[in-house]
């Protein structure tokens, strides 16, 4: 289950997070590294409209788990984006989205190896009446069999389009339909 934050917590990782990325904008303008200062603002920006899309989307439990997904220790970095703006309001799905979400992250983090550098993209793409997930999973795979049978059992919702399974690296193209 997520863990409730209270407001101040949230602001407090918010603006560690901020500081952070300020901070990394001027250590660059003061050695004049002007193309790299530009290169994080861009960055800044196009992760803010990821997350924008990923809140429009209705879905308070899911988005907040992946907006906060950093905020604690884990064995596997993971970013995302949002592509397409069908305005999918996923509302009635939130905790559906979210335990499905739930489980396979946590999956993840028993099948990466431990000093291995995980990581996880995530693609969502945005329909009128569909969303389509597509994971791409670099790093350590340790247990493929367990994987495999996670996307082997998916709920009726979840339609596995195509998924690659290694022990290198795994890619998964998942459609969830609204109807």
């Amino acid at each position: 289950m997520m863990k409730k934050r209270g407001t101040l917590e949230v602001l407090r990782h918010s603006r560690h997070d901020w500081l952070n990325r300020l901070q990394l904008i001027k250590a660059n303008m003061s050695l004049e590294r002007w193309d790299r200062v530009n290169n994080l603002i861009d960055e800044i920006v196009l992760e803010s409209n990821h997350e924008s899309g990923l809140t429009n989307l209705h879905a308070s439990l899911f988005a907040e788990f992946l907006i906060t997904f950093h905020w604690e220790p884990r064995l596997f970095s993971m970013e995302y984006e949002v592509i397409g703006d069908g305005g999918l309001n996923l509302s009635d799905y939130d905790e559906t989205l979210y335990k499905w979400i739930t489980s396979l992250f946590s999956l993840i983090e028993t099948i990466v190896n431990k000093k291995a550098e995980n990581h996880l993209f995530l693609s969502m793409h945005i329909e009128e009446k569909e969303i389509r997930f597509f994971f791409e999973l670099s790093g350590i795979i340790e247990s493929t069999d367990k994987l495999l049978t996670w996307i082997e059992n998916q709920p009726i919702s979840f339609l596995v389009e195509e998924s690659h399974v290694s022990s290198l690296g795994s890619e998964i193209q998942i459609r969830f339909t609204c109807e």
